[in-house]
C-alpha cells in the first residue's frame, strides 16, 4: 500500500508544481506578487543565430558569431530595467567573483531586449557591473549590446524567451540566461539568484558541448507598478494553485481510502 501511494504521489508533487513555478514580480513599489509560469521555454540543441548583428558598448557593430568564440553565458535584460535586471547583472558579476573557473575560458553576453535602448546605456551599464568584479574577471570578456527589433527577436526566440511591454515603458519579462557552446549551441539555462556554483556547472556542461537538463527554479519576473494589475496576476494565480490542490487532495484520499479497503 505505501509503494502505491508513493508512486501515485510522484505525478501530484510534479502536477502542483508544475502550477507553481511561475516565480515572484517585482512591482515599482515593492510588492512581491506572483506571475503564472510562462516566460521561458527551453530550446536546448538549438542554435543561436550567430549572424545577428548588435552594437556593443563602444557602438561598433559585431555579430554574436564573433564574440561566442567559447563557453559563453547570454543574459537578456533592459538596462534601465528598475528592478529584476538589476539583480540579474549584478548576482552575476558576483558570480564571477567567487568562480573556479579561468576567467578567460568562457565569454558573458548581456544583451538588451529593447530596441530603443543605446550603446550609450550599455555603456553605463558595463561600467556599473564590471566595477564590481575588482580584477577578479576580465571586462573585456563581459559584451554588453543592443540592437534592432529583428535581430532581438531572433535572438530571444531561439532561446524561447518570451517578454511583452507592459505600457509604461517598462516590461514584463523573466529571470533567466543561457550557456551555449563554442558553436552557439543552447546547453544549459539557469534560473533564479544565479548562484556561482550553479553558473559554474552551466559554463562546464556548455565546454563538453552536450545539452544538459536545467534545474528550474522559481523564476522571477519583473512587472510594472500597475497595483490593480498584479492584483488580478494575483488572484488569478491563486485560485489556479487552489484548484490543483483541491484537485490533487481529493484523488489522494480516494486512493487512501482504496487502499484501506
Amino acid at each position: 500500500m505505501v509503494r502505491r501511494v508513493r508512486l501515485y504521489l510522484i505525478p501530484l508533487l510534479l502536477l502542483l508544481l508544475s502550477g507553481t513555478t511561475g516565480g515572484m514580480i517585482y512591482a515599482q513599489d515593492g510588492a512581491v506578487e506572483v506571475e503564472q509560469p510562462t516566460g521561458v521555454v527551453e530550446k536546448g540543441g538549438d542554435f543561436l543565430p550567430l549572424d545577428a548583428v548588435f552594437q556593443n558598448e563602444k557602438g561598433e557593430d559585431v555579430t554574436l558569431g564573433q564574440l561566442i568564440d567559447k563557453p559563453t553565458l547570454v543574459l537578456p535584460v533592459y538596462f534601465n530595467c528598475p528592478r529584476v535586471c538589476s539583480f540579474d547583472m549584478a548576482n552575476l558579476a558576483m558570480a564571477m567573483q567567487q568562480t573556479s573557473l579561468d576567467s578567460n575560458s568562457f565569454n558573458i553576453i548581456t544583451f538588451s531586449f529593447d530596441h530603443t535602448e543605446t550603446p550609450k546605456d550599455a555603456d553605463k551599464a558595463k561600467r556599473n557591473y564590471t566595477h564590481m568584479l575588482k580584477g577578479e574577471f576580465s571586462t573585456a570578456s563581459w559584451h554588453f549590446l543592443t540592437g534592432d527589433t529583428h535581430n532581438i527577436q531572433q535572438v530571444t526566440e531561439s532561446i524561447g524567451y518570451t517578454f511583452k511591454p507592459s505600457g509604461d515603458g517598462l516590461f514584463i519579462h523573466p529571470s533567466a540566461l543561457v550557456a551555449v557552446g563554442r558553436d552557439g549551441k543552447i546547453i544549459k539555462y539557469v534560473y533564479g539568484a544565479f548562484l556561482p556554483g550553479d553558473v559554474d556547472l552551466a559554463i562546464a556542461e556548455a565546454e563538453k558541448g552536450t545539452p544538459t537538463t536545467s534545474i528550474r527554479r522559481f523564476l522571477a519576473y519583473c512587472l510594472s507598478g500597475d497595483p490593480e494589475r498584479n492584483r488580478s496576476i494575483f488572484r488569478i494565480m491563486k485560485i489556479s494553485v487552489m484548484v490543483l490542490i483541491g484537485v490533487g487532495g481529493f484523488f489522494l484520499v480516494r486512493t487512501l481510502r482504496k487502499d484501506r479497503q
